[in-house]
């Protein structure tokens, strides 16, 4: 169907559309999915969530040998990759994250014996440093993050004898040092659980005493005065078990092993009261398993061992109501094995042992589901039209075509959606209708409206502050079903499209300026095509519908840097009215649309090798639906046509497996629509052709996260300069509880991760701590400053806590480099102006305007680059005025020197430069007789339609 065809339809069958509004925070069907495998088979390593995302699995053991191999997961992309090798060979050792963005290694087993060796790890050099060692050798020991950002580490087992050890140190990572603790009462103990309450007390409870037996006794560590206290012992002796603090601050203990075998009895203890009380009967008893809180307040736990026997079973415990069921379970039997509650809040398993020895495969458990909702119906049904994400997290929908009295018409109706009432408001209409146009959310927080079927060369821009629209000057070239990709600099590239004939011409709107700009000539012209901004800067245009309505598989680039147009690899496959979204880790996904049929393929461009391979394909063969970029770094699609009918279904890919995954189908098909992620990482999808009411729900997570416990941003910058670090200030940045299970191989904890995902371009960027400071009530977060490669443009800063996450705000990375200053400036005097030119600068950051500003008064004027002069006018005859050049980039700004003692003043006879007589030459001649002729005709054209 030709571009023009599948408009016509759309129009026909308007009258049918509803809407559907859908939420996807984790959009996948619930269960374990196959996390691929590493090098190096292992059990009783760790598994630790580094600051830039990926996850630090290290050391662990094949039989009795220890590795020094260590192995980096990639939660967006599902790949593995080898980290630095560990200082040496070691087992049973723990690994605690830092708030200063690193990771603590300490003691272990290299085999025959404990070590007192610890490094830490620092994820962005891919480098381990040498610490102090500690003062006591240890393995199976317990490491605690402490509420001041030092280490306690308790217990273990010891050489010569010591079996369980009562001894106590602490790490200090600013000074890098170990101090001793008071001993643990007792026999001393290894194979315990350590969990921080939050009151910054540290609970202790049962383990292997030092007397090679299973122990009751509990204890409680003050870090203020450095002392132990009883507390209320376990009702029974248990080792190898977890500890899990709860949301109400309680801690629930399940599994473990005791002299007679495996436990199935789960206990909870009440610090406040001192007092244990029984829990959920777990259905299989467990040993060296795993247990992690959830981020709705159960706790799943996941494998372990009973008589020799490891399991697969999964259960999840909900504390409230002293229930366990059994969940689905994972692909393979497992023991020993990593646990870790990732930012997406689901739970990465590593390694472990079965019967045949040790395993190097992992798995990644979600128990999300999708589930609809009713919420506010659209004022009136729409389809064609524009959605933005403003500033304050609400939606504006602009234009379309809207049902009216059964028909559909081109429209200037603009709605606004409250994310918080769930409701849409009426806002000021365009002053032109536009549909099939483009929208774009501006740096400054306007959005700018271009082109359209209705209107061309239109562009207007709103204001959210007024909730007012002004015009923008006209494209040069009218269009619509074209493109719109906002460039690093706060540009804006228009390209292709249609009208009276498939547009070549590009241009850029620089709003600055507030002009456009022409962009050369696409190499093949199209419309229904795709723009993704790359990386390295550049836009890649792909696919659409080329002369005459063919389909092209052409693909091209470009470049704002040069303002060029190069070809690329073409797709494996040519469509049009496809999606493109680039995925986290800087590839682009493709997917869908229709060639000579509709199309369920889908490939990916990789940048770094410059070629497509192909991937999974979709269930379902779609055109004009949407693809979104949820937090997670899947990617949700959400209706479409497929052989001129609607469809309801919705699908997820994964990066990590290259696969899709259905996901509850929407109550009514539709296409046409629009789909925008929210600040709380929900999916809005508005409006689409469909055959049902303007009734609307919306697909949320149903974990049923209790938002009191989610981290919020209260403050942050507006904008980040290049190289900068970044900072906010808010609640809840350090987590109400560990983030994985207590027992002795876990790595639990509590600090968050900030991530930026690109408002216009996907791009995503992992922000490592550097500090957490107690602000208040508030705390501070410092980030490392930021990586270098990430292009600048507006961002989504979000920070997860204990698997959840806080609302996004929007923040401006700026551009690297301000431009060097002009040169050779010179002035023109004129009569009440004056033109001033210049050469530009040679070295620095490409201007992309340069501003001339005249004192006294303040008069200006601006041109874009390449241009180098420009005339400043309402100047006063005979006052000598100062003149600055500044040339400007979105990363900064730099002024020539002043050229001062410029006069303007009128010319003798009235017109020209000052002193200089004007005389028309033969040329000038030819234009006043030329204009006095139109002017002649004109007269005579009015006399006629007068008469």
């Amino acid at each position: 169907m030709t571009t023009t065809a599948w408009a016509a339809t759309a129009r026909r069958v308007l009258h049918t559309a509803a809407l559907c509004l859908g939420v996807a925070g984790s959009a996948q069907a619930a269960g374990w999915q196959d996390a691929g495998s590493f090098t190096g088979a292992r059990a009783r390593h760790t598994t630790t969530q580094l600051g830039d995302g990926r996850v630090l699995v290290a050391g662990g053991q094949s039989g009795a040998t220890p590795t020094t191999t260590t192995q980096l997961y990639d939660p967006a992309t599902g790949r593995w990759t080898g980290g630095p090798a560990l200082p040496g060979p070691r087992a049973s050792h723990t690994a605690t994250p830092l708030r200063d963005g690193t990771v603590l290694v300490a003691g272990g087993t290299s085999g025959s014996a404990s070590v007192t060796a610890a490094y830490t790890f620092d994820a962005k050099a891919g480098t381990f440093t040498a610490a102090e060692d500690m003062a006591v050798r240890r393995s199976l020991h317990a490491a605690t993050l402490l509420q001041n950002g030092r280490v306690l580490v308790t217990g273990g087992r010891g050489t010569g004898g010591q079996e369980g050890l009562r001894s106590a140190e602490v790490y200090d990572p600013a000074t890098r040092q170990w101090t001793s603790a008071a001993q643990m009462p007792g026999m001393g103990k290894r194979q315990h659980t350590a969990t921080l309450l939050k009151d910054g007390r540290v609970f202790v409870a049962g383990g292997i005493d030092n007397g090679e037996s299973p122990t009751t006794a509990t204890a409680l560590w003050s870090p203020a005065s450095d002392t132990w206290t009883a507390a209320a012992a376990l009702p029974a002796a248990r080792f190898d078990h977890t500890a899990t603090l709860l949301p109400d601050g309680r801690v629930l203990v399940a599994g473990g092993s005791n002299s007679s075998g495996a436990l199935n009895s789960t206990l909870v203890y009440d610090p406040a009261a001192n007092t244990w009380t029984a829990n959920a009967t777990l259905h299989t008893a467990r040993t060296l398993h795993a247990a992690a809180l959830l981020p709705d307040g159960r706790v799943v736990v996941t494998g372990g061992e009973a008589a020799g026997t490891a399991s697969a079973v999964t259960e999840i415990i909900t504390p409230a109501t002293a229930l366990s069921n059994v969940f689905a379970p994972m692909a393979h039997a497992r023991a020993g094995h990593g646990a870790l509650l990732l930012h997406t809040g689901e739970l990465l398993v590593t390694g472990g042992e079965d019967a045949g020895g040790a395993i190097a495969s992992a798995e990644r458990l979600s128990v999300e589901t999708l589930a609809p909702d009713l919420t506010g119906a659209l004022p009136a049904l729409r389809i064609n039209h524009g959605a933005s994400l403003l500033p304050d997290g609400n939606v504006l929908v602009t234009g379309g075509a809207v049902a009216n009295n059964g028909s559909a018409q081109s429209s200037n109706a603009v709605v606004r959606y409250d994310v918080a009432t769930g409701q849409w408001q009426p806002v000021a209409p365009l002053a032109q209708k536009h549909e099939f146009h483009t929208q774009t959310l501006l740096l400054d927080g306007r959005v700018l409206v271009a082109g359209g079927s209705s209107v061309y060369d239109s562009a207007e821009l709103y204001d959210n502050a007024t909730g007012q629209w002004s015009a923008a000057p006209s494209l040069a070239h009218g269009r619509w079903a074209h493109t719109a990709t906002l460039l690093p600099g706060g540009s804006v590239l228009i390209a292709g499209g249609t009208a009276n004939g498939v547009v070549a011409q590009a241009e850029i709107y620089h709003p600055a300026a507030n002009a456009w700009q022409a962009a050369g000539s696409l190499l093949v012209p199209r419309n229904g095509h795709t723009a993704t901004l790359l990386a390295d800067g550049r836009v890649m245009l792909a696919g659409g519908n080329a002369v005459n309505g063919q389909t092209t598989a052409t693909v091209e680039f470009y470049n704002p840097a040069t303002g060029t147009w190069t070809a690329g690899p073409s797709l494996q496959q040519a469509r049009f009215r496809h999606t493109a979204t680039r995925l986290p880790d800087g590839r682009v996904l493709v997917a869908g649309g229709r060639g000579a049929s509709h199309l369920a393929s889908a490939e990916i461009y990789d940048p770094a090798t410059n070629t497509w391979q192909p991937t999974g394909s979709m269930a379902q063969a779609r055109t004009a639906y949407t693809a979104t970029l949820l937090p997670d770094g899947r990617v949700l699609v959400t209706g479409g046509d497929y052989t001129g009918n609607s469809t309801a279904s919705t699908e997820v890919y994964d990066p990590a497996t290259g696969t899709w995954q259905a996901a509850t189908p929407m109550p009514q098909p539709r296409y046409s629509h629009t789909a925008t992620l929210l600040a709380n990482g929900q999916v809005l999808v508005a409006g689409g052709l469909s055959n049902n009411s303007a009734a609307a729900v919306l697909y949320g997570r149903k974990i049923g996260v209790d938002d009191a416990r989610r981290p919020r941003i209260n403050a942050y910058p507006a904008q980040v300069a290049p190289n900068g670090t970044l900072e906010l200030s808010g609640l809840r940045f350090i987590g109400d509880t560990e983030a994985s299970g207590g027992a002795t191989g876990q790595s639990a904890t509590h600090l968050p991760l900030v991530r930026l995902q690109g408002e216009d371009s996907d791009a995503v960027a992992w922000l490592p701590l550097a500090s957490l400071t107690p602000n208040g009530a508030e705390t501070l977060l410092r980030t490392q400053p930021l990586p270098a490669g990430v292009q600048p443009g507006p961002y989504r800063a979000t920070v997860f806590v204990n698997g959840m996450a806080s609302d996004a705000v929007r923040i401006r990375l700026l551009a690297g480099g301000a431009p060097d200053a002009p040169t050779n400036v010179a002035a023109t005097p004129g009569n009440a102006q004056v033109t001033v030119s210049w050469q530009a600068p040679a070295t620095g950051a490409p201007p992309a305007s340069y501003t001339v500003t005249a004192q006294p008064g303040g008069a200006s004027c601006t041109v874009l680059a390449p241009a180098t002069s420009c005339t400043v006018t309402g100047l006063t005859n005979g006052t000598p005025y100062t003149f600055t050049v500044t040339a400007n980039t979105a990363g900064g700004s730099a002024s020539a020197p002043p050229l001062g003692g410029v006069v303007p003043a009128p010319a003798p006879g009235g017109g020209g430069p000052a002193g200089v007589q004007s005389v028309p030459t033969l040329s000038q001649w030819g234009v006043l007789l030329l204009a006095g002729l139109m002017l002649l005709a004109s007269l005579r054209t009015r006399r006629a339609m007068a008469g």
